[in-house]
């Protein structure tokens, strides 16, 4: 088991620990499995071990329905990788219209499985499967006035 209370640091974020890290489809089953006792059936797995790193990589599990409030990141780019699930990627312009939905899924379903945005664009995801797993890649350290949401989208 690669999840831990020692490397636990909130109910859904989990920090790895290990120096030399490999994931597996078990390791993603019990991520999932965490993800249905959290109050928002979501988790997250960051393999950085510090929020100060120049690159973050999180594994992260959403459950089908989950409302990601539209937003975009003003001074770094984003990359996401399906690794199980089906969701739109949905990108707005600034006045808050619909730009772009791209339909995703994992590699075996023939759809978009990579999808890469840079610094300022707002985005969102609308998840169809029951559960999303996704690699999600950006550059750090985390700040968190970096993230603007969409002017009146309803928060959380």
């Amino acid at each position: 088991m690669f999840l831990s209370q020692k490397n636990r640091k909130n109910i859904e974020v989990y920090i790895s620990d290990q120096e030399l890290l490999s994931i597996n489809k078990a390791d993603i089953n019990e991520l999932i499995d965490k993800a249905k006792f959290t109050p928002r059936n979501r988790v997250r797995f960051c393999s950085h071990f510090s929020t100060d790193e120049k690159v973050h990589e999180m594994f992260i599990v959403h459950p089908k329905g989950a409302y990601v409030r539209p937003h975009k990141h003003l001074n770094k780019p984003e990359s996401m990788i399906i690794i199980e699930g089906e969701a739109d990627y949905v990108v707005f312009d600034d006045d808050g219209k619909i730009k772009e939905v791209i339909s995703m899924g994992d590699y075996r379903s023939n759809k978009p499985f990579y999808q890469s945005v840079r610094a300022g664009q707002f985005h969102s995801l609308v998840i169809h499967s029951e559960w999303l797993v996704f690699l999600e890649i950006t550059s750090g350290p985390f700040d968190k006035s970096d993230t603007v949401f969409l002017p009146n989208s309803p928060p959380e």
